[in-house]
């Protein structure tokens, strides 16, 4: 049996990509072709990486008696043996058997769980519905997803594009499993809470002792799995071969579920830490529960001061929270407490002294300087303090803007005067006219209520007795104070 002729591609210029998943080559190299694709790109192997480039800047390449002594370099060699070519496909199915196997396991176990023991747990009443839904988080979505994995998985088994089966579904990968990876440690102070009430149910309903053991191992199957990706995917890149059309996406997948793993190992970690504020009690602390200052917003560590003092800021909807830690790392500090309304949180340039850094200050306090660890780590604390802030010094927590300016007066109304910015018209006396006699209209009802005024039809001779009436007061207090003026004189 023979393998086909890999297709040979030599680059008539240097290119450097610009993107992780581009190739970088100079001119003269030799390539070896995975895909073809509309549009000008194309994806090859050189130096045993894979990644696209233009197909505009490289000529097909056919190797000559003398291409052994020519200066053109061969990013591997260009075509493997038979039998190990061969021994290579044999290997590369049995992985991708493996990885077929494993899934369809995986799904197995998980509808297992769902209808042998979570069904009847929410059955049993033990808990309130929102606990249950705490407990459970989006499993259902996770089985859901997997399901269709695993069916495309089987459908891609004949053209070997598992490679890119797995990149097309790594953004939904990476919601669901963030989600679940985001409540999991909720999930696991249920399970300490309710642990006899759902040992018991576990066992009644077939879980081998202890019950509650083999609920925390289900529960906690969705993370593990995830965790085995990045070397299953490793296996598979291993046993492809330079020309073979999923060599790209084999190696693009490895990195990408990589990074989804560290980003829900990170938001455990960081719920964790979070829920250990709340119900693991902090040293030095007084007053009423942590959990009474409300939800953690957001927490992270930062360095204090010039010295750099290690600390952890944890931000509730109206107070900062500053902790350290113990020197054996066994539990959490008290160092402070600082109420929203009244600090102000400044963005600092970087110099010599810190970089990523910002300042609390206020009119009773000390100037904190807090330094992050990264660029993000200072924009995120930057944001969610000052919506705070800015939420707490709102009447009824609508977010206004610092300096409200004052609305133009309607077009019938006379402009006012503030008395305090022009002082030097307090004794300036304005000349009286019949308009001061006239109240201002009230606000009709239909305005609020967005409704059309019905036409009124006015009595045109009350509106001309009324004016009359007005001149004649309005003369009278004329006379009158011009007869005030005169006395006044003498």
């Amino acid at each position: 049996m023979t393998t086909p002729e890999p297709l040979l591609v030599q680059a008539i210029y240097s290119f450097k990509g610009k993107n992780n998943d581009e190739l970088c080559f100079k001119k003269g190299d030799v390539i070896v072709v995975t895909q073809k694709e509309d549009g000008g790109w194309w994806e090859g192997t050189f130096n045993e990486k894979t990644g696209w480039f233009p197909s505009n800047y490289v000529q097909e390449y056919t190797p000559s008696s003398d291409a052994l002594n020519s200066p053109v370099k061969f990013s591997s060699p260009v075509k493997l043996p038979s039998d190990l070519a061969l021994n290579m496909k044999a290997n590369r199915a049995l992985v991708v058997k493996d990885i077929i196997d494993s899934e369809k396991a995986y799904v197995t176990e998980l509808q297992n769980l769902i209808h042998n023991f979570l069904v009847p747990i929410e059955k049993s009443e033990i808990m309130s519905k929102e606990q249950f839904k705490q407990l459970t988080s989006n499993l259902l979505d996770i089985v859901s997803l997997h399901e269709t994995l695993l069916a495309t998985l089987e459908a891609s088994q004949q053209d070997q594009r598992l490679g890119r089966v797995f990149l097309q579904f790594a953004p939904d990968i990476k919601r669901v499993h963030y989600a679940y990876a985001h409540s999991h440690p909720r999930a696991a102070c249920i399970l300490d809470t309710f642990k006899d009430e759902l040992t018991k149910v576990m066992e009644s309903s077939g879980a081998s002792s202890p019950g509650l053991l083999v609920l925390t191992t289900g529960l906690s199957k969705p993370l593990r799995r995830l965790d085995k990706y990045t070397g299953l995917l490793q296996e598979l890149e291993r046993h492809v071969d330079e020309a073979h059309i999923d060599r790209g996406d084999s190696q693009r997948c490895v990195s990408v579920y990589r990074d989804i793993t560290a980003a829900c190992a990170m938001v455990r970690r960081q719920k964790e830490l979070e829920l250990e504020v709340l119900t693991g009690g902090v040293r030095g602390w007084e007053g009423e529960e942590l959990s009474h200052l409300g939800e953690v917003l957001h927490m992270g560590s930062v360095a204090v001061g010039t010295n750099h003092q290690d600390r952890y800021f944890v931000l509730f909807p109206s107070t900062l929270l500053m902790l350290s830690v113990s020197s054996r790392m066994s539990a959490f500090i008290y160092e402070g407490k600082l109420p929203l309304t009244g600090i102000v949180v400044s963005r600092l340039d970087d110099c010599e002294a810190y970089k990523n850094a910002f300042q609390i200050s206020g009119p009773l306090i000390d100037t904190i300087l807090a330094i992050c660890q990264t660029r993000d780590d200072l924009n995120l604390w930057i944001d969610k303090l000052s919506t705070q802030i800015r939420h707490n010094r709102t009447p009824g927590g609508v977010p206004t803007p610092l300096a409200p300016s004052r609305p133009a007066p309607p077009p019938h109304h006379p402009c006012l005067k503030n008395r305090q910015s022009d002082t030097s018209s307090i004794n300036t006396e304005l000349p009286w006219t019949l308009t001061h006699l006239r109240p201002a209209p009230p606000l009709h009802p239909s305005f609020c209520r967005n409704e059309k005024l019905k036409p009124y039809k006015c009595n045109e001779r009350s509106y001309d007795e009324d004016a009359q009436i007005l001149k004649v007061i309005e003369a009278y207090c004329s006379t009158s104070s011009q007869f005030r003026h005169t006395l006044n004189s003498a």
